[in-house]
């Protein structure tokens, strides 16, 4: 009797102990899958980078190495400024590549050659134009609302985005061009190269001053 409750105790012992390992047993192989997981998408991640860098580099070797010439032929009602706007390059950038001097007349059927330019950020002086302008046709044919941001520049397509930045406060706003200038002049040069709304120079604190450094730099 005694050895047979004793085999039984044993048995039980035996059972309690295979469902204590049971459940190690389990939680050591999630712990197992997980870290595999990690491994995996460590990996994965790596590889990615390493391609994403590779071909970008390559990329670059490729463009550099064989640049693409873009033709546009000209049609009907087309003007200097309409193709530079399509193509968002600058009026006299097209000019300059395809050899024309100023006032020439294109026709239709004329091959022009599309500059590869990436316009660079520059820097230089704003001011602002206002009250003597508000309600005024611009150059875009568009009646001027100075409180509206939006800025005058001499070359940019109108619709150009740019990202003005004030150097004296970090305060910046992106703004289209919507109108032409400034055409003050000092010593035979222009002394500004852009001209805010009331609205942006507002953005930029830059009422009071009337006249302050920018940052210009173009987003397409």
């Amino acid at each position: 009797m005694l050895l047979e409750r004793f085999n039984q105790i044993e048995i039980l012992c035996i059972k309690g102990g295979w469902q204590d390992m049971k459940k190690i047993l389990v939680f050591l192989f999630w712990v197992m899958m997980v870290f595999i997981g990690l491994y995996l998408a460590l990996q994965f991640c790596r590889v990615a980078e390493k391609i994403k860098n590779d071909g970008g580099r390559e990329l670059n070797k490729t463009v550099q190495k064989k640049r693409i010439n873009i033709y546009y032929r000209v049609r009907s009602g087309d003007s200097i400024e309409r193709i530079a706007r399509t193509f968002k390059v600058l009026p006299y950038h097209l000019r300059e590549t395809n050899k024309m001097v100023p006032g020439v007349v294109i026709h239709p059927g004329q091959l022009l050659k599309i500059p590869w330019i990436k316009w660079p950020t520059y820097e230089g002086k704003a001011s602002w134009y206002g009250p003597g302008f508000h309600g005024r046709r611009m150059a875009n044919r568009d009646i001027y609302n100075q409180n509206k941001i939006l800025v005058a520049h001499r070359h940019y397509p109108f619709g150009t985005k740019l990202k003005i930045t004030n150097l004296e406060n970090g305060k910046s706003v992106v703004a289209p061009v919507l109108d032409r200038g400034p055409y003050t002049m000092k010593g035979g040069k222009y002394n500004r190269e852009i001209d805010l709304s009331l609205g942006a120079a507002k953005a930029l604190g830059a009422v009071e001053k009337g006249v302050i450094p920018v940052r210009i730099e173009p987003l397409g």
